[in-house]
């Protein structure tokens, strides 16, 4: 077998994956400044890049066969779509709009590149070139497949997209993709594969169904645990920047080190299970224990996904009916994760798609296996885990973080309302995980329990927000972005005006059902609003008079919406502040230092930014907490008494088409 058939299939299979798995960040920045970071504009966009996937694969199965050497014009389809650039903003930003957007402007493209590995594969089977025991294992460009697309995923997040703006990065895919052309066209001519009528063993004989089902299931758990844990560590460890990469380089290794090496070893084999047990203890009671936590849970991934990837990998079906198999593959996997993204959403109020993805898998593989027929050791050595894991699950537990009074799920997070005595205080108050949106304090005694009014936390009288106010002429008109319990209503007094804009209407419904800033200050002959929806486009189609104060209130809980810290971002709130107004940001962060696209952001504009930190001599229940504020030179200079000062660090513009989080981590 010469060279390039040894190397041209699998660098034709890893750059084809490589340039599809690039395809979703790029995408998904491309559409944010238009649609927004609304729920409905992920959940889409994920269904989406799943659905094409497997209508990849079908056409992989049903067509491609047929076609021979024809499939390469198909290959040429997408360039009448390049270079791929940012859709203009709909009136509408819905989900049919968004739908359209995606598949009449990048479908094609998506839908090409997905049938890579499979195609690869059969060219690999039938090939004229390579010896027929070498034919007889396609497997491995399957492998070469999920490397590209971790390779994908590492360059693009640490290279790429902080290196490069999104026409660029367009441009860059659009060459990347000629290249690839000419590798496909290389790699068909050194395989030589046999045309359809000469290999008509590939359309023959059809895996049964229960074991396709089979497949789907296997392949649907591990893909639907991924996402889990994905979530468990954005509840429990915090919502951190590229907080998602570990598990899902994990889950992309399983399939290398399976269908590559063929590595399931004996001890993965007999101990999934009882690893799956430790996943759940892990889950039920060592929740929010940051530092190894965080490894035991991808512990338990790579385990799992191995197990699981194991059993397909050994249950793989002869090559001529491998398009089959990962057709069976493309459904689990798109099955998986509109079980997280859609489902549990939507069924669960805390995130059980962790132990029932868990559960299912047990389930599924176990009666596959009869494990009820294991040796007699090993059911009893799992019995006896499963004891004790059941042991540690259902003891009692003191509640560490007080008495729950309501805890709702959103398609945003878990959010938990509980009654707490902190620093010494009775309080009320909205958790997220690891993110406090807000506390109010009870007052009276036990027969007389209400809560106060006082702002407390990041929005004390005697916090930066404070300040910014008392500069401000009564009676005052303020913009919120991000509503919390409404802290900032404290602040109000008779004849004001406030409008909160917030992404979540969970948020909104538990601020007015178990907090009381926003009822007492309409009480308090005040004016509130809450706007539903995405600050960039709820802002510019508000026809309220302008403001005196726009706060943009949403990078505290450390999951950082990019687009609302550009500088088309602070166009669309200068243009809701009257002349002489003020921007305020909110920027207290635990990783990212978020000043340096502000300064630069102001200073494009002919503005001044200026910071106040405040850690010190801090009031009452008052947090340490960062401000920016973003106007004119005369109005911002005007803080000065209250101990501002201009910001000091490089400046980093940001802009729709060039924005990452990756040059302000705290390193």
């Amino acid at each position: 077998m010469s060279l390039g058939a040894r190397l041209l299939p699998t660098l034709f299979v890893g750059v084809g994956a490589a340039l599809l798995f690039a395809m979703e960040p790029l995408l998904g920045r491309l559409l944010l400044p238009s649609f927004g970071s609304a729920f409905h504009v992920w959940s889409t966009a994920l269904m989406f890049f799943q659905g094409a996937l497997f209508l990849g694969y079908l056409y992989a199965h049903l067509l491609a066969p047929r076609l021979g050497a024809w499939h390469l014009g198909v290959l040429l389809l997408p360039v009448a779509f390049l270079p791929f650039v940012p859709p203009e903003a709909p009136a509408t930003p819905d989900v049919p709009t968004l739908l359209g957007v995606l598949c009449l402007r990048f479908g094609v493209p998506f839908v090409v590149l997905a049938t890579t590995s499979v195609v690869a594969q059969r060219w690999w089977v039938y090939a004229t070139t390579v010896p027929e025991e070498a034919r007889r294992e396609p497997w491995r460009l399957y492998a070469a497949s999920n490397a590209g697309s971790m390779l994908a995923l590492l360059v693009y997040v640490f290279v790429w997209e902080p290196a490069s703006g999104l026409r660029l990065q367009g441009g860059l895919w659009a060459l990347l993709y000629l290249a690839w052309l000419g590798i496909a066209f290389a790699t068909w001519r050194t395989l030589a594969p046999e045309e359809p009528r000469q290999a008509e063993g590939l359309s023959r004989g059809r895996p049964r169904l229960g074991r396709m089902v089979y497949w789907v299931l296997v392949a649907a758990w591990p893909s639907a645990f991924s996402l889990s844990v994905t979530n468990v560590f954005v509840l429990d460890v915090g919502n951190a920047p590229l907080v998602w990469i570990p598990p899902l380089i994990v889950y992309l290794l399983t399939f290398i080190l399976v269908f590559g090496r063929g590595w399931h070893p004996r001890w993965i084999r007999r101990l999934w299970p009882h690893v799956a047990l430790l996943g759940l203890v892990a889950y039920f009671r060592i929740a929010g224990v940051e530092g190894w936590l965080p490894l035991v849970h991808l512990f338990v991934l790579f385990v799992v996904a191995m197990a699981a990837h194991g059993e397909l990998y050994e249950d793989r079906p002869d090559p001529a009916q491998l398009t089959w198999f990962y057709l069976a593959l493309a459904l689990g996997g798109w099955l998986g994760s509109a079980f997280v993204a859609l489902l549990a959403p939507a069924v669960f109020d805390a995130l059980l798609e962790y132990p029932v993805a868990l559960a299912l898998l047990l389930v599924t593989v176990g009666a596959r296996r009869a494990a009820w027929r294991a040796p007699r050791a090993s059911q009893i050595t799992f019995g006896l885990v499963a004891l004790a894991a059941g042991a540690a699950i259902f003891a009692p537990l003191g509640d560490e973080v007080g008495r729950t009074l309501e805890q709702r799920r959103s398609p945003y997070g878990v959010h938990r309302v509980v009654d707490v005595v902190e620093r010494e205080h009775r309080m009320r108050r909205l958790d997220s995980g690891r993110t406090v949106h807000g506390r109010q304090a009870l007052v009276g005694a036990a027969d007389d329990l209400h809560l106060s009014r006082a702002p407390l936390g990041y929005y004390h009288r005697d916090s930066p927000l404070g300040d910014a106010l008392r500069t401000l002429p009564r009676p005052r008109r303020l913009g919120v972005v991000g509503l919390g319990v409404g802290a900032v209503a404290g602040h109000l007094e008779s004849g004001e005006h406030l409008t909160f804009f917030e992404l979540d209407p969970v948020v909104e419904e538990l601020a007015r059902g178990w907090f009381t800033y926003l009822g007492r200050a309409t009480e308090a002959g005040a004016e509130v609003r809450v706007v539903i929806g995405d600050a960039r486009h709820t802002i510019p189609r508000d026809d309220a008079p302008p403001y005196d104060l726009l706060v943009i209130d949403a990078f505290s809980g450390d999951a950082v919406p990019l687009h609302l810290l550009t500088l088309e971002a602070l166009d669309v709130y200068r243009e809701r502040v009257r002349p002489g107004g003020l921007v305020l940001y909110h920027v207290s962060n635990r990783y990212l230092d978020l000043r340096p696209p502000l300064r630069a952001a102001a200073e494009a504009r002919g503005l001044e930014a200026w910071v106040k930190d405040r850690g010190e001599g801090l009031g009452v229940l008052e947090d340490a907490s960062r401000y920016v504020a973003i106007g004119p030179a005369e109005r911002v200079r005007a803080l000065a008494a209250f101990g501002w000062r201009a910001i000091d660090v490089r400046p980093r513009l940001f802009t729709d088409d060039h924005a990452s989080a990756l040059p302000l981590w705290r390193w």
